[in-house]
């Protein structure tokens, strides 16, 4: 069985409607760590992305965060995450995403197939995309054991340790 540590990454590009171009500032990445019941985000923008509104298919989406901006509420687990054992800040200090297609499923909804590079492993993953106003906001399921991220469930203590 997969560990699942980010089980739903919510990406909420903000557009600059003149130029098409991802507005970094205003953007933000979300993760919610299902098995662990754990809200964050992670920072540092970049992007290399341009949107095509009347051809979805012409965009692109390019661009990666910083490993060391990952919060979780909690400085302890957050100092955990991008040590060596998990996220590995010191050799892999960014995540890394471009789609490959953008498939319009209906209007204002898309399907968004790109590659996402963890540490040095890259895998394809689904997104789902909405565009409400200047934003898409952008959903999918991502397995940290795919990226070598793996966090082990808690063990419970035996009975007489309790």
């Amino acid at each position: 069985m997969k560990t699942i540590l980010i089980s739903l990454i919510l990406l909420v590009i903000t557009v600059r409607q003149d130029e098409k171009q991802i507005d970094t500032e205003n953007s933000t990445v979300e993760c919610i760590f299902t098995d662990r019941n754990v809200n964050g985000t992670i920072g540092d923008i970049q992007s290399e992305s341009t949107l095509n509104w009347s051809a979805p298919k012409k965009s692109i989406l390019k661009g990666s965060v910083a490993v060391t901006t990952l919060k979780t509420g909690n400085f302890l687990r957050d100092g955990h995450l991008v040590w060596d054992k998990y996220f590995n800040r010191s050799n892999y200090p960014r995540i890394y995403f471009e789609s490959m297609a953008i498939e319009e499923k209906s209007t204002n909804t898309y399907s968004i197939t790109g590659k996402l590079t963890v540490k040095v492993i890259t895998k394809e993953v689904q997104l789902s995309a909405e565009k409400k106003a200047n934003e898409l906001e952008l959903t999918g399921t991502i397995y940290t054991s795919d990226f070598d991220i793996n966090i082990s469930k808690r063990r419970s203590l035996p009975h007489w340790q309790k």
